[in-house]
C-alpha cells in the first residue's frame, strides 16, 4: 500500500498562501541559511541566521521594488505619471510638469517584487530563497523545506489528482499545484528534478 501511495498525489487545494508560514532564505549579513518565522503576534516576523546567528525584524527591503507616482500637477492639474527603481531610501519622486514647468516631489506607492535578479525572494524582507535552482533554464524554488516536500511528493507521482473527498471544496485556480509551471509537471523531467530535490533538502 504504501508504494502505491507513493505513486499517487492528491491536490488538497493548499496554496502558496497556505503554504508561506516560514521562508528559509539567505542572510543578508554572511549569505549562510537564515530562516523567517512568525513570532506569537499575528504577521510578526523575525530573521535567524543558522550560521552567523544574525537576528533581523522586518525593517529594511532588500529586493527588488519599484516606486509609482500617478497625480495630477498642483498647479495646472495636468495628469502627470512616474515610476523609478526604488532602493528603499526614499518614498518620494519629484516630477516636472511638461505644460506648466512646475516641479515637485510628490509620494510615490511602492510596490514590492517577489524576483529580482533572476532569482525568487521572500516577500518579508526581500531576500534569496535558499531553496531555488536552475533547471533546464527554468527557476525551480519552494519557500521552506515543508513546501519543498510537497513538490516532491507532486513529481514523483505517476498519478496526480485534482483533490479529495469532498471534490467540491478544492479551490481548483489558487491551489499551489494549479499554478506550477509545465516544466515541473513533465513526467519526462521527473527523475532529474527528483534528484536536485534530493540535494535541495539536504542543503
Amino acid at each position: 500500500m504504501k508504494k502505491l501511495d507513493n505513486l499517487r498525489f492528491a491536490d488538497t487545494g493548499a496554496s502558496l498562501y497556505d503554504l508561506a508560514t516560514s521562508y528559509v532564505v539567505a542572510c543578508p549579513q554572511c549569505k549562510g541559511r537564515a530562516v523567517i518565522t512568525s513570532d506569537s503576534s499575528p504577521n510578526t516576523f523575525r530573521l535567524r541566521c543558522t550560521s552567523c546567528f544574525h537576528v533581523e525584524t522586518p525593517a529594511h527591503w532588500y529586493g527588488g521594488a519599484t516606486a509609482f507616482v500617478s497625480v495630477k500637477c498642483r498647479e495646472c492639474y495636468h495628469p502627470l505619471r512616474r515610476s523609478a527603481p526604488w532602493k528603499g531610501t526614499w518614498k518620494k519622486l519629484a516630477i516636472k510638469c511638461d505644460k506648466c514647468g512646475d516641479q515637485c516631489e510628490y509620494d510615490a506607492h511602492i510596490t514590492y517584487h517577489s524576483f529580482h535578479q533572476g532569482r525568487m525572494t521572500d516577500p518579508v524582507f526581500g531576500l534569496d530563497l535558499w531553496l531555488q535552482r536552475e533547471f533546464r533554464g527554468e527557476l525551480f524554488w519552494a519557500y521552506n523545506y515543508e513546501h519543498l516536500a510537497l513538490l516532491r511528493q507532486f513529481v514523483e507521482a505517476k498519478l496526480r489528482e485534482r483533490g479529495i473527498s469532498p471534490r467540491n471544496t478544492i479551490r481548483k485556480n489558487s491551489s499551489m499545484v494549479s499554478r506550477l509551471p509545465v516544466f515541473i509537471k513533465k513526467a519526462a523531467h521527473r527523475a532529474d528534478l527528483l534528484k536536485m530535490i534530493s540535494k535541495m533538502q539536504q542543503a
